[in-house]
């Protein structure tokens, strides 16, 4: 029972990081020294295993090895029972720890971005060690192979999320006192509020394009753009009442109603987490960023949030999204599973390329560019921000190396499934 509460425990830690952009559950579980197990095990669902499930000795089968995994024994029905074990197991530690995480982590990655990116960077950087020494023959092939999914993944990060379903409008910035000096208001500096009430909940908005509010200035008219997508951002007048940044706002005016938020579409709810989870699924790529990238991500965590206070219509997108995820798992761990076993060496070369290509979403030190995108600049040298976030990215490291070497004394780590 010990040896599955500890799957568990890899599940809460997949599931966590599934809810952050840019970290992957599949390279957790990579580090956590599960990874190939678990791409077996899902890979091997189907009638077969559904027919097994419905006889009793199976079943019977399925306690024992729950309380003794010793007893499963190396025959077809003892490892199809393993493989069911270790699916459950980890699924109860990532259900829970998605839906805490999906409360917990946006907010402390919204106040400490740097440090947070600082202690992914380090884990994923040194992760990357863990299928790369498992590359027996590192011919020219597997280095174009790694060299090209790297710079793939990094191009795919770098990208700006699209804002085409977010509600959006003007608002004027009146500061408490004329500014001393220029001030430059980013889309990732400034965070506009609309308290919750009247039937909606708090949705924040940010700048749809950088501007600078020049010395001497008391207000400022700015475009504002709701950062979820969706009908939520539709408010009224006077809605938007908080902002916080860079300056002193005593006050926030909104003349008009915020417009041109859509709901997607359940369809596109659909492609998009099963796009996600098979991007969950590979180390380096984050299902959470894939989501962002759709335009999904918000939506979902809001929409998730809504169907716990008992929302129906929110409801129908969280089951349409789970729905999806089951058929994107079930389908692409297949194509996983038979390219491990036919080009194992050639595929831990992409997982690395796609490891690497993930650093530059990591990298913590980054501004807001005019349409959006995140561009990547050097940290400064000295600054008390700067020794956390080193302070940060040495635990993520440290944390890799005890990890896996206790995975490889217990005889668990990547190379030995």
């Amino acid at each position: 029972m010990k040896h599955w509460f500890g799957n568990s425990l890899r599940g809460v830690c997949m599931g966590l990081a599934d809810v952050i952009p840019g970290v992957s559950g599949g390279t957790v579980a990579l580090i956590l020294g599960i990874y190939p197990r678990l791409i077996t095990a899902v890979g091997s669902v189907g009638a077969g295993m559904l027919r097994r499930l419905r006889m009793r000795s199976f079943r019977a089968l399925l306690k024992e090895g729950f309380r003794e995994p010793a007893r499963l024994g190396d025959a077809s029905e003892g490892a199809e029972a393993g493989h069911i074990l270790l699916m459950a197991s980890v699924v109860a530690g990532v259900v829970p720890a998605i839906l805490a995480g999906a409360q917990i982590l946006p907010p402390l990655l919204s106040s400490h971005p740097e440090q947070m990116r600082g202690l992914f960077l380090g884990l994923v950087l040194a992760s990357v060690t863990i299928p790369a020494r498992q590359i027996g023959r590192r011919s020219a092939s597997r280095w174009i192979l790694a060299c090209v999914a790297a710079l793939l993944t990094a191009w795919f990060a770098g990208l700006p999320e699209p804002s085409t379903r977010h509600a959006h409008g003007s608002v004027t910035l009146e500061f408490a006192t004329p500014l001393a000096d220029d001030i430059r208001l980013t889309p990732g500096n400034l965070t506009l509020e609309a308290p919750a009430g009247d039937g909606h909940p708090a949705v924040e908005f940010g700048l749809s394009r950088s501007r600078v509010a020049p010395a001497g200035a008391t207000s400022l008219e700015v475009e504002v753009v709701a950062r979820a997508a969706g009908a939520a951002g539709n408010l009224p007048a006077a809605s938007i009442r908080a902002a916080d940044g860079p300056v002193e706002i005593a006050a926030v005016s909104q003349p008009e109603a915020l417009t041109g938020g859509r709901d997607p579409s359940l369809a596109y709810v659909f492609v998009g987490g099963a796009l996600a989870i098979s991007a969950m699924v590979l180390p380096g790529i984050s299902g959470s960023f894939v989501l962002l990238l759709l335009g999904l991500y918000s939506f979902v965590l809001h929409s998730l949030a809504l169907a716990l206070q008992g929302d129906l219509r929110a409801a129908a997108v969280v089951a349409t999204m789970l729905t999806a995820m089951a058929f994107g798992l079930l389908t692409f761990t297949r194509i996983l599973k038979a390219l491990f076993a036919r080009w194992r060496e050639a595929t831990l070369a992409v997982l690395v390329g796609l490891m690497v290509g993930s650093l530059r979403k990591l990298w913590p030190f980054m501004e807001q560019g005019e349409d959006g995108s995140e561009v990547l600049v050097l940290p400064i040298v000295g600054d008390t921000g700067t020794l956390t976030v080193l302070m940060m990215f040495a635990v993520g490291v440290g944390a890799v190396v005890v990890l896996d070497r206790a995975g490889r004394r217990a005889g668990s780590g990547i190379g030995t499934q």
